[in-house]
């Protein structure tokens, strides 16, 4: 299984005017969120084990590199001085970051994720929550979410940022995801959209835009909107492994429903008529990008 998943194709950028350190990685760890805490019951994280981080950082598309151009585009600046990523994973974000950042802290609630992010000399992962970020007020002039954000709770996160994010530093909000869209196959999205969404219902929190109210209500105005989008190539196997990662997948092995066995096995019978054997597929991917700017808080969030 190829790792550290290369895009084959990055679509045009469409811009929109809007109206605890990891074992083996780099940090002291003396700053940042507290240890020893797990996210609350609403907040299911369906991304711990061992097993699962393993999977996670070998299919996952890396398309962070694009991304990471269009906010320093934006922002019309070579570098930035300090970083947070937040929800980092297994620190495809946070490498991305780290090649234009002269300092990067990572934070994500999984220590598993955490284990098998790769070490740079400027980056400190850490356990943490997106809703508890104990650094230093202004202490970053980015702050970086990819493909997070519907985990977090909003109304403790935007606060938490405007908080420790500089007077004129920067929110990046990204999410990437399938279309359901395989090049030259139109069978792909039948069967993302029925047999596999039959099997595998998604759960509360999927993946969304941002909720710009509850931005504002937060201390925050979208400054800008873009998206590109990217080709992933899989095997059969790979697509597999990849559509074992998601939420709705994972949900369903943790509640019970499925059996990692046998929802591996039931996606390898049903891939076999979109994937044939030593048969690779292109699979469209889609990165939509929010830059969010510190405005004033309303006076509920002063007292």
């Amino acid at each position: 299984m190829r790792e550290n998943r290369k895009n084959a194709h990055l679509g045009g950028d469409m811009a929109h005017p809007p109206g605890a350190p990891a074992s083996g990685n780099s940090g002291s760890g003396a700053e940042g969120p507290q240890r020893g805490r797990t996210l609350p019951a609403a907040l299911p994280n369906y991304f711990t084990g061992a097993e699962v981080a393993a999977r996670y950082s070998k299919v996952r598309p890396f398309f962070h590199e694009e991304a990471v151009r269009c906010i320093r585009a934006f922002a019309g600046i070579e570098r930035f001085h300090n970083v947070l990523d937040v929800g980092c994973g297994t620190g495809q974000s946070s490498i991305a970051l780290a090649s234009v950042a002269d300092r990067v802290i990572a934070i994500d609630s999984s220590q598993e994720m955490l284990n098998l992010a790769p070490s740079r000399p400027n980056v400190v992962y850490q356990l943490g929550f997106a809703e508890q970020l104990n650094f230093a007020a202004g202490q970053f002039d980015l702050i970086s979410a990819s493909s997070a954000l519907h985990w977090f709770d909003p109304e403790s996160f935007f606060p938490q940022c405007h908080n420790v994010l500089t007077t004129e530093g920067l929110l990046a909000v990204y999410n990437d995801d399938f279309t359901t869209h395989m090049q030259d196959a139109a069978a792909c999205k039948l069967w993302m959209r029925s047999r596999f969404a039959k099997r595998f219902p998604s759960p509360r929190h999927g993946m969304r835009d941002i909720d710009e109210r509850k931005a504002t209500d937060g201390g925050f105005a979208v400054a800008h909107r873009s998206s590109f989008t990217h080709l992933v190539p899989f095997s059969r196997e790979e697509f597999a492994a990849y559509l074992l990662t998601r939420s709705n997948t994972l949900a369903a092995i943790q509640s019970g429903a499925q059996t990692e066995l046998s929802a591996a096995e039931w996606l390898g019978r049903e891939l076999k008529a979109i994937l044939p054997d030593g048969v690779d597929g292109n699979f469209l991917f889609k990165c939509n990008l929010w830059l969010l700017r510190k405005a004033a808080l309303p006076a509920c969030q002063l007292r």
